[in-house]
């Protein structure tokens, strides 16, 4: 279990995008929402945890998406908070002229300078813990929804590594979903579907061959869902719609 007493900060974890100063004239109104985590900025399957070894470096990639109506303004500043087990460390943080193509209906990567934290960094750190990535801006613009603003996933450092079950062997359907989520070949495996915030939303103990979870009550959006047996993990993607 990871003890954050044992985690010594060996340097300032406030990172600076580039910054174009402009003056603007008009408050704007900018729904950004964290929408969860990529293995890397080609990705676009989610994950929920990231596993490391003692040597290695940390650099989430987190996916921001607008969803409107508008920009923030040039001279805004967008904070990237960062927390571990809901201790606040430091932020990245850039202007809004960097998210200017960040247009409405749009999403982009997010990640820190590489890396955001060193294996030196983190010295002293092992086991499992969550991180959290808390998007917020600072100036005239203003995020009316907060509730999605938030997006954690865990990190396991110096446990032992998991192996990925082959993607042939376990089916998700259908994608997208609307009442219900079918599983094959998960039998005697722990079934958990979580939400883009990492909040488990249902679990299943021990699966049957053919197992079905009912989401006729789950918020549209997008899910994932974690299929573990032993030391054997695979996660997919699954929105659901109305």
């Amino acid at each position: 279990m990871f003890n954050q007493n044992h985690f010594i900060m060996k340097k300032l974890f406030t990172l600076f995008a580039a910054m174009v100063a402009v003056v603007a004239l008009n408050a704007q109104t900018v729904d950004y929402e964290l929408m969860g985590y990529v293995a890397n900025t080609q990705s676009q399957d989610f994950i929920n945890e990231i596993n490391l070894s003692l040597t290695d470096d940390l650099n989430p990639v987190v996916i921001l998406y607008n969803n409107g109506p508008d920009v923030p303004n040039a001279n805004d500043t967008i904070f990237f908070d960062i927390s571990i087990e809901g201790n606040m460390i430091g932020s990245m943080m850039g202007m809004g002229s960097n998210m200017a193509q960040l247009t409405a209906g749009n999403a982009m990567y997010i990640s820190g300078q590489s890396p955001l934290f060193t294996a030196a960094d983190m010295e002293g750190m092992e086991g499992s813990f969550q991180f959290c990535y808390t998007v917020r801006i600072g100036g005239a613009a203003v995020d009316p929804v907060s509730s999605n603003n938030q997006a954690c996933i865990t990190i396991n450092r110096g446990t032992t590594g998991i192996n990925e079950i082959a993607e042939g062997e376990v089916n998700v359907y259908p994608n997208p979903a609307t009442t219900v989520i079918n599983i094959d070949n998960a039998e005697g495996a722990q079934v958990s579907v979580f939400d883009i915030n990492g909040r488990m939303i249902t679990n299943v103990e021990s699966a049957s061959a053919n197992q079905t979870i009912d989401a006729s009550n789950f918020a549209k959006g997008m899910y994932i869902v974690r299929i573990a047996n032993g030391n054997n993990v695979i996660t997919k993607k699954v929105s659901v719609v109305r």
